[in-house]
């Protein structure tokens, strides 16, 4: 009988909604990118493809490797986002430093869930002529909106065709970070 408790116990909080994970996808709302010859449109257009992609390869773009839990995809916030972009000021045509305010990108996204973590990446810089995307890999909770985990990090870019290109960054950062939190 003890044992069935303990088992009954660990399913039921395993099964909590702040124990779960939900990935949003990539936010490139707020991305600057340098050394690229596309158009604005064009770029908007991976951008959504990217997060598809997330979707339609979720073995390969597996979220759950960076936070050793299970993660549900929910990419309809982020998509919405990007949907309301202009990147009127997307192209730098100079290398310079910036820092993105991850607490108020966080803060301004309308999710569904109300509880469990959230796992965003907001991309941060795409350089073409450097070959690599950089990225804050952020772990929140949802409910508060409180910052867990929040790293830059570089993924390289390579492949044919743009998406794919961009795409390959996406997934060497998933790849290779390691939330521990």
């Amino acid at each position: 009988l003890l044992i069935v408790c303990i088992v009954g116990a660990t399913l039921a909080n395993a099964q909590s909604g702040k124990d779960k994970y939900y990935a949003y996808g990539v936010d490139f709302s707020y991305v600057k990118v340098i050394g690229a010859t596309e158009s604005v449109s064009q770029l908007a257009t991976v951008f959504e493809d990217i997060n598809e992609l997330l979707i339609g390869e979720m073995k390969k773009y597996d979220f759950s490797r960076m936070v050793k839990k299970q993660v549900t995809i929910d990419i309809e916030p982020t998509m919405e986002r990007l949907g309301y972009c202009d990147y009127e000021y997307i192209k730098l045509y100079r290398n310079e430093e910036f820092e993105l305010d991850c607490n108020r990108i966080i803060a301004e996204y309308n999710l569904t869930e109300k509880e469990g973590k959230g796992i965003l990446l907001i991309a941060k810089l795409l350089n073409k002529s450097a070959r690599k995307g950089i990225y804050y890999a952020v772990v929140f909770d949802i409910e508060s909106r409180e910052i867990l985990y929040c790293k830059e990090v570089t993924g390289k870019a390579r492949g044919f065709g743009l998406r794919n290109f961009w795409a390959h960054s996406v997934y060497q950062v998933i790849k290779s970070t390691k939330v521990k939190l």
